[in-house]
């Protein structure tokens, strides 16, 4: 900006300010700047912290342990290593990282959400597909309906599982069929495929 439109801008706008000498003006530029670098430092401590969330839960989701598996004992033990290894002000660093019994249910939803969300798809860009329907039981004992797929990507067939839904005591053929039937409405997939 022009000096003159500068110092227009400052008496008209900042009649205050108008007096003050340079070192007023220098100690402001230096705090704004030292504002924005802690945004940035914010940030991306939030956007670490987020990632370190989800891995942490899809190694629980691959694990298959229990959501409170974090707090009783993964999130104190790493707490007590980065102590111990580094020092207490990088452990409290970890103290940021979001990892609650809900919010790693849901960072496990979400990643089996967008996996899903990926396969469908890798369906819908397939020129053709196989489905096959197993009916298996979890830890639990509890009977699940398991769809997979099989199709064809980047010249080669993939094989994954579409779904795996909970399945009441007393089925028949015909809500199975209703089951499939939903989850494929669901998904927009194709039939002629």
């Amino acid at each position: 900006m022009k000096p003159s439109k500068l110092i227009r801008h400052l008496t008209t706008k900042h009649q205050k300010e108008a007096d003050k000498p340079l070192d007023f003006f220098e100690q402001k530029l230096k705090a704004l700047n030292q504002q924005q670098n802690t945004m940035i430092q914010k940030s991306s401590v939030n956007e670490s912290s987020l990632l370190a969330s989800y891995k942490v839960a899809y190694r629980i989701a691959k694990a298959g342990k229990s959501h409170t598996i974090t707090e009783n004992l993964i999130l104190p033990a790493a707490l007590d290593m980065v102590e111990i290894m580094v020092s207490k002000q990088e452990a409290n660093k970890l103290k940021s990282i979001p990892l609650s019994d809900n919010t790693i249910s849901h960072r496990i939803e979400d990643t089996a959400n967008d996996i899903r969300d990926q396969v469908v798809e890798k369906l819908k860009k397939s020129p053709h597909f196989a489905l096959q329907f197993d009916e298996s039981t979890d830890v639990s004992d509890c009977a699940q309906f398991v769809m997979f797929v099989r199709y064809e990507a980047d010249m080669s067939i993939e094989e994954e599982i579409l779904f795996c839904k909970p399945l009441p005591a007393n089925t028949s053929g015909q809500y199975l069929y209703d089951m499939f039937l939903k989850s494929t409405c669901d998904n927009n997939i194709d039939w002629k495929k």
